[in-house]
C-alpha cells in the first residue's frame, strides 16, 4: 500500500467514524450501530470505532452508510452527515465526491408558507432584521406556494403543515419535484409523530414548532442553509425509534385495492399524508363520524391495529397517492 493510499484510507475512516459518532450522540449507540451494521463491508465496534470498510471502494461504503441512515432520516441524513464531517480536515475533493463539501455562505433566500397572514407578517418583521436572511416571497396555500417558489427560486422555505387547499406535505412534494435543491423546514403547531415522520419522508430538512424561541429559529435556519439538519435530538430519537423498532405490517391475502372500497382508499391516502380526522372530513366532504367508520372498516379488512399502521402499510404498498378508479 502506498503512503498516499494510506493517507486516503485514514481520511475515509475518519469520515465514517464521524458520521457514526454523530448518530450515536443523537440516538444512542444501540440504535445507531444497529442501522450502521446493515452497511456491506463496514465493521464497527460497540464504541463506534471503524474497524474495517471497503478499501477498494471507500466512497461506496460511505454513501451506503448514509443511505442506511437515510432510511430513517430521509433527506435529513445527508444534512446530519455533512454536519458531522465539517470539523474534519479531509480534502474538499474527497468531501465533494460524497456530497459533503461545504458551500460558501451567502444571504439566505427565504420563503414563508402559512395561511395565517398576521403570523407571516410577524415572521417577516423578525427575520428581516437578520442581515443574512432575505424574505423573497410568501404564500398561503399549496398552489400559491408552488407558483411563488417557481418565480423566486428560494434557498429555503418555512412550511406550515395545514393549508386551505391541502397540506404542507403536498406543497413539499410539488416543490421538490421541480426544485430538488430547495431546503424545506416545517414550522407547525403539530407535535404528533405521524406528521413528523411524514414530513421527513417527503424530504423536509427540519421540523420546528411554533413555540420555538426566535433566536433558536434563526439559528436553525442558518444551520439548515449550511447543510445541517433542523431536527432536535429529541425528534431525531423519535424518528429513529419509529423506523428501527417495528416489523412491517402483516401481509394480506388479496389485492388491497380489491379489498377496499374507493372511499376507503381515499381515506387511506389521507392517512398516509398524516391528515387528522377533521382534515380528512374536510378534504372528502364527509363527516368526522363517517371518517371514523371508514377507518374502522380499513383496520378490520387489513387486520391492522391503528391509524399509524394504516399509514405505514399504505406507503409500503404504494397507496400513498390519490386513488383513481378505472373507467
Amino acid at each position: 500500500m502506498t503512503p498516499s493510499s494510506t493517507i486516503k484510507d485514514a481520511e475515509y475512516r475518519e469520515i465514517l467514524a464521524s458520521i457514526l459518532k454523530r448518530f450515536i450522540r443523537l440516538v444512542g449507540a444501540p440504535a445507531a450501530l444497529r442501522v450502521a451494521r446493515r452497511t456491506p463491508d463496514l465493521v464497527v465496534d460497540d464504541e463506534g470505532n471503524v474497524l474495517d470498510f471497503d478499501h477498494d471502494n471507500p466512497l461506496v461504503t460511505i454513501t451506503q452508510l448514509i443511505d442506511q441512515y437515510g432510511v430513517v432520516f430521509g433527506e435529513a441524513a445527508v444534512a446530519l452527515s455533512r454536519q458531522a464531517v465539517r470539523p474534519i480536515n479531509a480534502s474538499q475533493a474527497t468531501l465533494h465526491n460524497i456530497g459533503l463539501a461545504s458551500t460558501p455562505e451567502e444571504p439566505i433566500r427565504l420563503m414563508l408558507v402559512d395561511d395565517a397572514v398576521l403570523f407571516r407578517e410577524s415572521l417577516t418583521n423578525l427575520l428581516e432584521q437578520q442581515p443574512d436572511i432575505n424574505i423573497v416571497g410568501q404564500a398561503g396555500s399549496v398552489q400559491e406556494a408552488l407558483q411563488v417558489a417557481r418565480t423566486h427560486k428560494p434557498d429555503l422555505i418555512l412550511m406550515d403543515f395545514s393549508l386551505p387547499d391541502g397540506t404542507g406535505l403536498d406543497a413539499t412534494l410539488a416543490i421538490l419535484a421541480e426544485m430538488p435543491q430547495t431546503k424545506i423546514v416545517f414550522l407547525t403547531v403539530h407535535e404528533d409523530d405521524e406528521r413528523l415522520f411524514s414530513a421527513i419522508r417527503v424530504g423536509a430538512r427540519g421540523y420546528l414548532f411554533k413555540n420555538t424561541h426566535a433566536n433558536e429559529l434563526v439559528k436553525t435556519l442558518r444551520g439548515v442553509a449550511r447543510g445541517e439538519a433542523g431536527i432536535s435530538r429529541g425528534l431525531a430519537r423519535r424518528i429513529i425509534e419509529e423506523f428501527a423498532r417495528t416489523a412491517p405490517p402483516p401481509p394480506v391475502d388479496v389485492d388491497v385495492k380489491t379489498e377496499l372500497s374507493t372511499r376507503e382508499l381515499d381515506v387511506v391516502y389521507q392517512l398516509a399524508k398524516g391528515a387528522s380526522n377533521r382534515e380528512i372530513a374536510a378534504a372528502l366532504f364527509i363527516s368526522e363520524n363517517t371518517v371514523k367508520n371508514h377507518i374502522r372498516n380499513v383496520l378490520s379488512k387489513l387486520h391492522l391495529r391503528n391509524r399509524r399502521e394504516i399509514a405505514r402499510y399504505a406507503r409500503a404498498k404504494g397507496l400513498a397517492s390519490p386513488f383513481e378508479p378505472k373507467p
